[in-house]
């Protein structure tokens, strides 16, 4: 009877931590979310200026191109984690629509272990060549020289964010599981 009731208390402890970790993530996703719809009014209002430019027969600054690339490799991975979070991410429901709903959490939990694998892996990689790249001072050389690290950092940061949320919905499915037995 002790160790259930020791066993229910530590649990409780460590799903409050959990709720803590969503809280927390969720925080940081929506701040990675803003700051991904900002680029995007950027990237908008720049490519408007720039065609009211031609139209006029005027000059189109040379950053244009360069920085609404940069963008829309920042808007990528700055909103990768919230659209996950919220099931808003291109998916393939042909096998889940034929499943129980207890089917639909295993195929989610296995989901959740491919996506941290593949994820985690990839913001290792990244964040090794971004690191890389900032210690040999790398370059990007176009019309405006910008450091690579500052470039690619985003990639890393998006893919570990990814990773943490693969971790939040492996456990919340988890959770599911444990609460249908």
């Amino acid at each position: 009877m002790k160790f259930q009731a020791r066993y229910k208390r530590n649990t409780g402890n460590r799903e409050d931590g959990m709720k803590k970790f969503d809280k927390y993530l969720d925080g940081i996703e929506k701040i990675f979310a803003f700051f991904a719809g900002l680029l995007l009014i950027f990237v908008a209002l720049s490519t408007c200026s720039a065609i009211v430019l031609r139209f006029m027969k005027l000059a189109v600054p040379l950053w244009s191109v360069q920085f609404n690339e940069y963008s829309l490799l920042w808007i990528t991975f700055l909103g990768a984690a919230w659209l996950l979070r919220r099931g808003r991410h291109v998916s393939l429901d042909i096998v889940s629509r034929r499943l129980k709903p207890r089917g639909v959490i295993v195929l989610n939990i296995a989901h959740g272990v491919m996506g941290m694998g593949v994820c985690g892996l990839l913001a290792w990689i990244t964040g090794t060549v971004t690191w890389d790249h900032f210690q040999r001072n790398v370059m990007d050389v176009r019309a405006v020289d910008v450091p690579k690290h500052i470039i690619l950092a985003i990639v890393a940061a998006g893919f570990f964010l990814l990773l943490l949320e693969f971790f939040n919905d492996f456990f919340r499915n988890i959770r599911k599981l444990k609460a249908g037995d």
